[in-house]
Formats: C-alpha cells, structure tokens, sequence
C-alpha cells in the first residue's frame, strides 16, 4: 500500500509538472533572452569591443554629443558609418531641405554613460535650449573601422514623455502595437503596455530588428482581445523572438473607465508563448 500510494504521488507530480510546462509565458517587452546574456559574457573579454575601451568610447560620445546640440552637422557626419550618413542625410532633408542642417540649436550640460555593453552605449543627456532644460536617454551602437569608432545607429528618446489618449478600440491596438514594433518604436511600446518608458527599454529595442509582423488570428470580446501574431525577425537582439518566423499571441485588456473619460482604452496585457486559457476570457 505504501509502495502504491509513494507511486501516486510521484505520478501526480510528473502530471502538475507537466502541465506546468504548458503554460504560456511571456516573452516581454524587454526580458533579456539567455542566448544573448551567454553571447554578452563571451564577448566580455574581447579587446575589440568598445565596453573594453570605456574612456576612449566615453570621449567619442561626448564628442559626437556636442556636435549634434551645436547643430555642427557636417563635423557630426564624419563620426558616422556610411548607412548611419545615409540615414542622417535624409532625416536632415525631410526637416531642414539640407544635408546637414540641424533644426535645433542648444547646449549640452552634461553626457553621463550609464552601461556599455559589447558595442552597445547608452547614455543620459541634460541639456537646454535658452532657459528651457530638456533630458533625454540616448542609445548609440558602434563599429569600429579602420582603428576608427564610429556610430552606426543612433536612437534618442525625452525623457519627459508627454501622455496619449486612450487606443478607443482592440483594432487600432494591434495596428499600433504592429507600426511600433517594426520602427523599434520603445517608447510607444510602453504607452501601449501603460508603463513608464525606461532607459533599459530604449536600448533593448534598438537590438532588435523585425522586418514583418502578421496578424494571422484574432479573437475579440468587450472587455479581452487575443491577436495571434507572426514576426519575421532579422535580428532578435536581447529578445527572446528567434531569428527567421517566429509565433506569439499579443494578449490584450480594456481598461476600466475613470471618471470624466468618455472612453475606456486599451491596453497590452503581454506579449505570450500561447494564447489564452479559457479562464483568462472569464476573468
């Protein structure tokens, strides 16, 4: 009998923890996936990699910094790699009608690195236009050509991020959630996700490249909605996406009405392995 009830409960065991296995979990907005943390830590030890070189890169960020705020567009430029130059040349051209006209003329008080990792910066900036303070966060990845450091990409987020209106439907959710996603847009991301934009964010989202995502199911009640997502990844960065096609279910959730707001938004609950049990349409 001892035996038989020993057997059981070991049996009962394999099935919960079975079961266990099953249940979706969530990818994130910005969980940190183990193949890149084991990619970081074997690239730790490497020379040719700007986190071993933080004075040097600490002194070209400054630089490249001080450029952009006296609107030095030409010398900036020349610390950029060639796609990096391209991309600069047409942002100025949509703003300004020139190459290298900067739109607006301030001054840097203060550039502070706050982590290097691999060829990745992200650093903090206060600076002012007149008597008008503004900060940002700023993410700037790096290559390294011919001995020289330059910038391959450039991302800046204010830190002072002004609120939205609500997303009025489940629909225009999934197109935002979508158009962000594919512009490695983080900080409308967390508007999606209703949390604050944090500097982490910005640097997680500038590692990531999707080239696609497909909304290949949908299911919608009042209050829930599920979209079964499909994501051509170039590149999945710190995320926890695998490179090619991979599958999600962007669970969503309507928010109770406040009071003096005619419309209840939506939110993203979370970006999951599966999609939803049926108690999750229940609650």
């Amino acid at each position: 009998m001892k035996s038989y009830r020993m057997g059981w409960i070991a049996f009962s065991i394999l099935l919960l923890l079975a079961g266990c296995q099953h249940q979706p979990e969530e990818i994130g907005l910005t969980a940190v996936s183990a193949v890149y943390q084991k990619q970081q830590a074997e690239n730790q030890k490497n020379p040719e990699f700007a986190e071993q070189n933080a004075e040097v890169i600490a002194a070209f960020v400054d630089e490249v910094v001080k450029l952009r705020f006296q609107r030095a567009g030409e010398a900036l430029a020349s610390h950029l790699s060639e796609a990096c130059r391209e991309r600069f040349i047409a942002a100025n051209q949509a703003v300004t009608g020139t190459d290298y006209g900067l739109a607006r003329l301030g001054k840097l008080e203060s550039c502070t690195i706050l982590t290097i990792n691999d060829n990745t910066v992200l650093a903090q900036i206060n600076a002012s236009y007149g008597d008008t303070p503004a900060a940002y966060t700023l993410v700037l990845t790096l290559i390294r050509e011919d001995q020289t450091w330059l910038v391959d990409q450039m991302r800046w987020m204010e830190n002072d991020q002004s609120p939205r209106g609500p997303v009025e439907s489940a629909e225009q959710l999934a197109k935002a959630y979508q158009e962000a996603v594919l512009s490695q847009d983080y900080a409308r991301l967390a508007s999606l996700y209703n949390i604050t934009a944090e500097p982490e964010g910005l640097l997680f989202w500038s590692t990531v490249r999707i080239t696609d995502c497909e909304i290949t199911a949908q299911k919608i009640q009042t209050g829930q909605a599920c979209f079964q997502l499909q994501f051509t990844v170039a590149d999945p960065g710190m995320s926890q996406l695998k490179k090619g096609t991979s599958t999600a279910w962007l669970w969503c959730r309507r928010q109770p009405q406040h009071d003096g707001e005619s419309i209840s938004g939506w939110i993203i609950e979370g970006l999951m392995t599966k999609q939803p049990p049926t108690s999750w349409w229940q609650s």
